[in-house]
């Protein structure tokens, strides 16, 4: 029998986020900034994840409820399974949006896992309203790609013309779809077509607050192992293809007799780092280019070097680029999607096309080699990364929350209420 739900006033709306997982990573990031700053814009936030991972820590230490469901096994080629899956997590999903008193659902870059969200916009089968949901687009490659269906490829542009179907027809039924940059945005609109004004540009925003890092720098630069002449131009990035690793080595390879100085760090991890650890001891760089793993003192290591530099082949909008902005650190990076909407070529750093090697070996030697300017882009890049701050970010997605939900004074079960 179930316990007599008491009802109170609020005009309070609760935000569940939901993202893949939560492993250290750009996206990651932005859960955690949104799910800090939230409420201090009047939201009560909850965050979901289909795997677990090392941010769940930082976010529970907020004070923040976080719900860990199950994670997807089966493929639809295996269709019976597939389904029934699918129907566990729907039903999971629906226990959340209960328990919690969901109002709105904003996931994180979900893919496939967006259109089974959308489904709660139609019906939720309990005695919660209907919740508003939010897509946001991560990246502007947010299709689909072969090294997502590594057992199936052959089932690649089925998936993708299915996806797009579903796109195309989900934009009527949520709420609206985020893009963290223009660049995505557009890159939705083109590959989905027929989505009119359901497009809403919220950017990527990094926490400024802890930028830049107070630290003894010397010590530090010590611990790791550096000289005080060295130049250590860091890049912060998960070990994949997109974040372009193969051609910064290539370029770091090609300019170490000019740079007798410069060493190259690596911050993350993923599924190409032993493929890295190989390259860089092919092109003999073992001196040179150091692996730190994953870190979670990014803000440390960001005050401790000299540059920063981010040779992605696409992107969405990249928390690490406007981080590094943030520390004060001149940078380089490549001329694609977010990136060429936080930079501005030749005043706040570097920006050059993305897999051209010489173009970002000559970027390196200018930056190294021309202290007055790269102090010059830093202060200017330090300025422009103020216009990214998170708690605008999270005033932007409040107001559009309460645009679908103008003034709305809802009756609500305390949270902390259960079945008895």
């Amino acid at each position: 029998r179930r316990g007599v739900r008491p009802l109170i006033e609020t005009t309070e709306l609760t935000v569940l986020q939901l993202t893949p997982n939560l492993e250290v990573g750009g996206a990651q990031e932005t859960v955690l900034m949104v799910a800090k700053y939230l409420p201090r814009s009047g939201c009560r936030t909850v965050v979901g994840t289909f795997a677990d991972g090392p941010l769940r820590a930082e976010i529970a230490r907020l004070g923040i409820p976080v719900e860990v469901l199950p994670g997807r096994r089966h493929s639809i080629v295996a269709l019976p399974r597939f389904l029934a899956e699918m129907v566990r997590l729907r039903r999971r999903l629906v226990w959340v949006v209960e328990t919690h008193q969901v109002d709105v659902i904003l996931t994180q870059g979900l893919g496939t896992l967006d259109f089974l969200v959308m489904t709660l916009r139609i019906w939720t089968g309990s005695s919660v309203p209907r919740p508003q949901v939010w897509w946001t687009i991560q990246n502007s490659a947010f299709m689909v790609r072969r090294e997502h269906l590594v057992r199936y490829p052959w089932l690649l542009r089925a998936k993708q013309f299915s996806h797009r179907l579903l796109y195309r027809a989900g934009v009527r039924l949520v709420n609206g779809v985020i893009a963290v940059s223009d660049e995505t945005a557009r890159s939705f609109r083109e590959t989905v077509g027929h989505v009119d004004d359901a497009v809403t540009v919220v950017c990527n925003a990094v926490d400024i607050e802890r930028y830049p890092a107070s630290i003894d720098r010397q010590a530090l630069r010590a611990q790791l192992g550096f000289e005080p002449q060295d130049h250590v131009m860091t890049m912060v990035g998960t070990f994949k293809r997109q974040k372009g690793h193969t051609y910064l080595l290539a370029a770091a390879a090609s300019v170490t007799g000019q740079l007798a100085n410069l060493h190259i760090v690596l911050v993350g991890d993923g599924e190409l780092a032993e493929d890295v650890r190989a390259r860089v001891a092919g092109l003999g760089l073992g001196g040179r280019v150091h692996l730190l793993g994953t870190r979670r003192d990014v803000p440390e290591l960001l005050a401790a070097s000299d540059s920063f530099v981010l040779p992605s082949l696409w992107e969405g909008l990249p928390v690490a680029l406007v981080e590094a902005m943030a520390s004060g650190l001149p940078v380089i990076a490549t001329d694609v999607s977010g990136t060429s909407q936080v930079m501005v070529a030749g005043v706040t750093g570097w920006v050059v096309p993305p897999a051209d090697v010489g173009a970002l070996a000559r970027a390196m030697v200018e930056l190294v080699s021309d202290p007055a300017r790269a102090s010059a882009v830093a202060e200017a890049a330090s300025a422009r990364a103020a216009d990214f701050g998170a708690a605008a970010q999270a005033e932007q997605l409040v107001g559009l929350f309460l645009r679908e939900r103008p003034l709305a004074v809802r009756q609500k079960m305390p949270v902390s209420w259960r079945a008895a």
